[in-house]
């Protein structure tokens, strides 16, 4: 087993150019242990754009870089980490769009300012600031003292109309995570603005509605696991084995989807036609990834 507590800053940084995604756990302790230290290259690799293109050799390297960073979870990984939130939604670098809140919430308090300043920046994408709200939600799982600052920041934008309608549903979706009992009348509001804003689409989909607001606060239905997840856990061997099983398998099955029927093709790409179709916040996303909708293609697949 090699002894990474050797290794100079220089050659411990390059294994994050090779080693794609078996970046050893062993590895990452030591970049966690070098802490402050070692965050000034870490962010070099996070801020240079071209890291991010996947078609780049680089790509794992800011991956890495990104969940290290959090780890260590010093207030000079702050600023590196916002700009990061902005690069991984350029280059759908997804592995780590459902690090970000949880990165946040370990660092807290240090992450307050950036991330208000952030969600405020109307000139990034709705989808970007959204993640950055869910920072801030994540923050109140340690620092409960700001909480009913948080929320109440948090809903301001359910109720704001000049505010992105897709930015505004994901607010009411945090607000709907954390169950805030102050906050049920004003989501069931939303609820019916915001069927009347889907209804002029030429077809709406409805992610909740007021029989999912009720519903959640009466069974106090929180959903915050999501808030306090484990990335670290990419490093673990199982999981590092099972990434490479599931490449094996796609790489196997890259030929036979060139050859797809174009017939079951054009059936999929028909539009659906009839009621209006509503998926749950808590279902399957319909793309087949395993993930809830409202924490997949729900923002994905309106980011741009």
């Amino acid at each position: 087993m090699i002894d990474y507590s050797i290794l100079d800053s220089d050659k411990l940084v390059n294994l994050l150019f090779t080693e794609e995604d078996r970046l050893p756990r062993a590895a990452v302790d030591e970049f966690i242990k070098r802490g402050n230290s070692i965050i000034e290259p870490l962010s070099q690799i996070v801020l240079e754009e071209s890291n991010w293109d996947k078609d780049a050799p680089e790509f794992w390297a800011p991956i890495h870089a990104v969940f290290i960073l959090g780890a260590i979870g010093t207030q000079e990984a702050v600023s590196p980490l916002i700009t990061a939130i902005k690069w991984s939604v350029e280059y759908d670098a997804d592995w780590i769009f459902e690090a970000f809140p949880a990165i946040f919430g370990k660092i807290g308090m240090p992450a307050l300012e950036g991330l208000r300043q952030f969600v405020q920046d109307k000139e990034q994408d709705w989808y970007v600031r959204t993640i950055a709200l869910q920072g801030l939600a994540s923050i109140t799982l340690k620092n409960p003292e700001v909480s009913d600052d948080i929320f109440s920041y948090i809903n301001s934008f359910p109720t704001n109309t000049h505010e992105d309608m897709d930015f505004r549903v994901q607010a009411a979706n945090t607000l709907l995570d954390f169950v805030r009992s102050e906050y049920e009348e004003s989501l069931l509001a939303f609820c019916q603005e915001e069927r009347r804003f889907r209804e002029k689409e030429p077809f709406p989909i409805f992610t909740f509605d007021a029989e999912d607001v009720e519903r959640i606060f009466s069974l106090n239905e929180k959903d915050i696991a999501f808030y306090s997840r484990d990335w670290l856990s990419f490093y673990d061997k199982e999981h590092i084995r099972r990434r490479q099983e599931r490449w094996k398998e796609e790489a196997e099955k890259e030929t036979e989807e060139d050859y797809e029927d174009e017939y079951e093709e054009e059936e999929i790409l028909k539009p659906f036609i009839g009621a209006t179709p509503k998926i749950g916040r808590n279902e399957p996303c319909p793309c087949g990834s395993g993930k809830k909708y409202k924490k997949c293609c729900m923002g994905k697949d309106k980011k741009n």
